[in-house]
């Protein structure tokens, strides 16, 4: 017999129910204005946010604070701007003369994070047109609108490739896709067209241990490479918690640490040599820092740098590691390059 909540008896049997299972009865229930973004109310048609301005410098590794807070800006709430049903976020990156492949890498990896939240990315080109021309080869463009609305043309200098996370292993077409891109590098660097099992294997691992990360509220990385002169230049991006936030750290290495006063960029070592467990304490995470960082002692990569959280590690120059004290990066990047010399050390 289907029940009626409306009879006296049920009705109590109901209201008990959801006390019992921590809920309010629906009808004392009140209406939370900031349950959801001010962009995201169907009432509010019009909003008009500032353009947020880049720098004038971008690199990421050099520029490390002015890059942060830009980045930081592009994610606030207060710079949406909506039309109608339309929702994004205007830049302005006509005074940019320098920037990194890093750099660009989050900048698509913030847009498609914003993009899955609804929210577009509008801007426009440098002014200075030598600047302007590498924006275009570097791929950031490929998904960023004009003033028109309008989406611009892709590269064909870079290769982008989105992971998905939450989906256990890599998919058969993430293996074709990850492998072919890795014999396009050999063919950029050496004119021939063969496999790199060493080099594959250290991507299969980092991306095969990142998209598990269901956690979180970002669901995708973002694997990058850019085809430059002599090298080409590899960056895994994620705009989600950053290594640090997910890791589990085992009682009596979190005791020593206390102790010892580690500094973050100390404990993150730790982690590269899998001295801590992941969040999720299942065994078969956290394979990929070790294999990419085993990759940067052997010589198949080098100039291997990361940034998360408040730490950028420089594996190539230690010195220049630091633990940033005024920004934090909301997330992980991985930056390595390889040679026609590493494909040799590799072969």
């Amino acid at each position: 017999m289907k029940k009626n909540f409306k009879k006296p008896k049920f009705k109590k049997w109901h209201d008990k129910r959801s006390k019992k299972i921590g809920r309010k009865p629906k009808r004392n229930r009140h209406y939370d204005p900031n349950k959801f973004p001010i962009y995201k109310n169907s009432r509010i048609e019009f909003i008009r946010a500032e353009p947020v301005i880049a720098p004038s410098n971008i690199c990421l590794l050099s520029e490390t604070y002015n890059s942060l807070e830009f980045y930081k800006e592009l994610r606030r709430e207060r710079n949406i701007s909506k039309i109608g049903r339309t929702c994004f976020v205007q830049i302005d990156i006509s005074q940019v003369e320098e920037f990194d492949y890093s750099s660009i890498c989050v900048l698509i990896a913030i847009i498609r994070d914003l993009k899955s939240k609804g929210v577009y990315l509008r801007g426009n080109y440098p002014d200075n047109t030598e600047c302007k021309n590498r924006i275009i080869e570097s791929g950031i463009l490929t998904f960023m609108f004009d003033n028109n609305g309008k989406p611009f043309k892709k590269s064909e200098k870079s290769d982008l490739l989105f992971i998905e996370k939450g989906s256990k292993i890599l998919t058969r077409e993430d293996n074709i896709r990850i492998s072919k891109t890795v014999s396009n590098v050999v063919r950029h660097l050496t004119g021939n067209e063969k496999h790199l099992p060493k080099l594959r294997t250290i991507l299969l691992e980092i991306c095969g241990n990142s998209i598990e990360w269901a956690e979180t509220y970002n669901k995708q990385w973002l694997f990058g490479v850019k085809y430059d002169d002599g090298k080409a230049i590899f960056t895994i991006t994620d705009v989600g918690k950053g290594i640090l936030k997910t890791l589990n750290k085992k009682f009596k290495h979190k005791l020593r640490d206390t102790f010892l006063m580690k500094k973050d960029d100390e404990i993150l070592q730790g982690a590269f040599i899998k001295k801590y467990g992941s969040s999720s304490r299942k065994v078969n995470r956290n394979k990929g820092l070790p294999s990419i960082k085993n990759g940067s002692d052997i010589g198949i990569i080098q100039n291997l740098k990361v940034v998360t959280n408040n730490v950028i590690l420089h594996y190539d120059k230690e010195f220049k590691s630091e633990v940033l004290n005024k920004h934090e990066f909301r997330g992980t990047l991985y930056r390595w390059e390889v040679t026609a010399d590493t494909i040799l050390k590799a072969s």
